[in-house]
């Protein structure tokens, strides 16, 4: 895929990303803030990210050869649900992000043996984080777990021995591990951190993997 198309694949997801989030925040504007107060808080936020993937072993064509994929960097949005029942200490959030990559593995196939198979990755996953925090004044912590599902698309695959295309899709479970921290700068706004342990399987034609990453988070988020 030339490089201007592969932007172009990126650039539609993150503008769908925005858009719904756009549309979200809206929804939440014209909500009465003192009816939202007295339900619980409500916390919209804005995040970059970072991914540092484990090494693994990959699935190719029949041969099992260990791979590795490139460090990647990212963004995010999620919205956040507290409610006041529950004394703002647990919570559900609907999360989605999304990241890029490069895999690259000894590409041992049809009598090729020297030969390095690759591939640019763009990862975008979407899930439902349970949150339980501890409500301080000033500081935030909080741990959680998160199910959802989770988008893989090979860009620009070199791997011989396959039916190459442009391109190549696949979908998978995802699930996720999470702690981290608000910093509490105004009723309305904060700042936070967080780390995430991220596990998916995916599977494209003639080509699997587990994929196991570590993110960090830093973001801005704000509290109705």
């Amino acid at each position: 895929m030339p490089p201007n198309l592969r932007e172009t694949v990126g650039f539609v997801s993150l503008v769908r990303l925005i858009t719904f989030s756009s549309a979200l925040l809206c929804s939440l504007c014209v909500t009465d803030v003192a009816v939202a107060a007295e339900f619980g808080d409500v916390e919209l936020s804005a995040y970059a990210l970072g991914s540092w993937p484990r090494d693994l072993a990959i699935f190719n064509q029949e041969t099992t050869v260990p791979a590795s994929i490139q460090d990647g960097f990212g963004a995010g949005l999620k919205v956040g649900l507290f409610p006041a029942a529950l004394r703002r200490m647990v919570g559900l959030e609907l999360d989605s992000n999304m990241h890029g990559g490069v895999l690259s593995f000894p590409n041992i196939a049809n009598g090729q043996n020297n030969a390095t198979g690759y591939s640019d990755l763009l990862l975008i996953n979407t899930t439902f984080n349970l949150i339980l925090r501890y409500p301080g004044e000033q500081v935030r912590p909080y741990v959680g777990f998160g199910l959802g599902w989770s988008h893989a698309t090979l860009l620009n695959p070199n791997i011989a021995g396959r039916d190459d295309k442009d391109f190549d899709s696949a979908y998978a479970f995802v699930h996720q591990f999470l702690g981290g921290g608000q910093l509490v700068i105004s009723p309305k706004w904060f700042l936070f951190g967080e780390y995430r342990y991220v596990s998916a399987d995916y599977h494209w034609q003639g080509l699997a993997m587990d994929f196991r990453t570590h993110y960090g988070l830093v973001g801005v988020g704000l509290r109705f």
